[in-house]
């Protein structure tokens, strides 16, 4: 990243004549004149030329360097905000194809899952009056097709939480990683701190100008907006922390599922030879369905806990309130605003560039209101998601529940009763099958609903790629406004 720094104005160049001397006149004097008379020629050459260098380049005014450190001061605020922008953009970047392959995964996995529960239900259900005739080689086809379901489930989700290893490795490696975007911030804002402090003291200098009260007010604007940089960049980086966490947690509660799931398929091809393997069948695949039904609520509320956690923790490294302050940047705007009004028109002509500042200011924060007002469709989209995440993924994992409760009921009072146990098998395959074909329904609709949702905010030109676009474009517009007001006029 790259900061567009200004060149500050340090002085005002002044122009002269250019006075032709005759050179060839000068050349003969040093040639035949005596060596004393040279030395009052240099002499009196020098007495013409140093009162010229003085005042090509007279020293800036105090009060002038008060105004071009005020310009630097928003400009580097302004490269602070372009910054966390930019590391919002790759930090929120997903691994290349992960929807589509993802997407993939699941409906694989669910497929062969719904087709070893059709396959269990249909071994009991042809047998209900006759138990005894239950084909032992069918049942076992139906668990190697589960078992694929599961390996299939925990390849999908150990590829994309490899890939976010892989994601967050190259990311430190490229100095891109959430630490190095906060030393960034951190030297950023000393920078800012720096000159503030050097403006501050500049000021205080002239209590009794006529412009007291707007470098005042302005100094509360600068510091005001500074402090709401500051409180954006800590949601943005305790968003991404967080975000990045909760897929991980969502993950890896996923594969202990998958892990526990694969042990109770395989007690249970066990339990065709040792009938001692039954038991642990049942509660493998139990304490596995708890994994499943916590897996989405687990990762929805870790991430509001971290994200929490990550602002704390940046609020400890910065030493900083990082309280909103997007109203008080408006109220110390209006004071300028009250400030500049009460002055004399004249003395304003004087000094444009404070209000090209007070534009800059204003322009500044109705793009951020406006950019928020734009992003309510797609986090209302996005909090939809989450919600259908939480609630139909305990329910998808209750009807494994159920049927390993089944199973576990059948075996401990029905071994007597052999229609009674298979008929409590089939009831337990019939209800997994039935979630199992919701599952897939689901990752289907929610694939097509997030496309049909992401095309709608395109033509809208309310995607977040779109919207944190048009802000990297406000601050360029921003940029260029200061730059044009604070180019010297040249002195012909």
């Amino acid at each position: 990243m790259t900061s567009r720094d200004p060149e500050m104005l340090t002085g005002v160049l002044s122009s002269f004549k250019n006075r032709k001397l005759d050179r060839a006149l000068m050349r003969s004097s040093f040639e035949w004149k005596p060596l004393s008379v040279k030395a009052v020629s240099i002499i009196l050459s020098l007495q013409f030329l140093l009162p010229s260098a003085c005042l090509a380049a007279p020293p800036v005014s105090e009060e002038r360097q008060i105004d071009a450190i005020t310009n630097q001061i928003l400009r580097k605020e302004i490269d602070l905000e372009r910054y966390y922008l930019q590391y919002r953009i790759y930090g929120s970047q997903e691994p290349k194809s992960r929807r589509l392959r993802f997407f993939a995964g699941q409906v694989a996995s669910a497929a062969a899952s719904l087709a070893s529960s059709i396959m269990l239900a249909r071994v009991s259900g042809g047998n209900v009056h006759h138990p005894e005739l239950v084909n032992n080689n069918e049942g076992k086809r139906a668990l190697r097709a589960g078992m694929l379901g599961v390996l299939l489930d925990g390849a999908s989700v150990s590829l994309e939480f490899g890939t976010n290893g892989v994601t967050a490795l190259k990311n430190i490696i490229m100095k891109k990683s959430p630490g190095a975007a906060v030393k960034q911030v951190i030297a950023r804002v000393r920078e800012i701190d720096a000159l503030r402090a050097e403006r501050d003291a500049l000021a205080n200098k002239f209590p009794d100008s006529d412009l007291t009260g707007v470098y005042k007010a302005e100094g509360r604007v600068l510091k005001s907006f500074r402090d709401w940089c500051l409180s954006e960049f800590a949601d943005v980086y305790s968003d991404i922390k967080a975000m990045q966490s909760s897929y991980n947690v969502y993950y890896a509660v996923d594969l202990a599922a998958d892990g526990l799931y694969l042990a109770s398929y395989l007690f249970s091809l066990k339990s065709y030879t040792d009938s001692r393997a039954l038991w642990p069948t049942v509660t493998t695949g139990i304490v596995g369905d708890g994994f499943g039904i916590a897996s989405a609520p687990a990762s929805g509320r870790s991430y509001y806990a971290l994200a929490k956690f990550w602002r704390y923790r940046l609020k400890k490294k910065f030493q900083e309130s990082l309280k909103d302050s997007e109203d008080d940047a408006k109220a110390a705007m209006a004071d300028l605003q009250k400030e500049l009004a009460s002055k004399d028109i004249s003395l304003l002509e004087g000094n444009t560039s404070v209000q090209t500042r007070a534009s800059a200011y204003a322009l500044w924060s109705a793009r951020y209101d406006k950019y928020l007002d734009d992003s309510l469709d797609e986090l209302r989209h996005a909090n939809k998601v989450a919600l259908q995440g939480e609630l139909s993924g305990p329910l998808i994992s209750g009807a494994y529940l159920q049927q390993d409760i089944l199973a576990g009921y059948a075996l401990h009072h029905y071994r007597a009763r052999p229609k009674a146990e298979n008929n409590a098998f089939l009831a337990g395959a019939v209800g997994a099958a039935a979630g199992t074909g919701v599952s897939l329904l689901l990752t289907n609709y929610w694939l097509f609903d997030d496309y049909r949702s992401r095309w709608k905010l395109k033509k809208k030109k309310e995607l977040p790629e779109q919207l944190l676009a048009k802000r990297m474009k406000t601050l360029d517009e921003l940029d260029t406004l200061l730059i044009s007001a604070s180019k010297p006029l040249q002195v012909q």
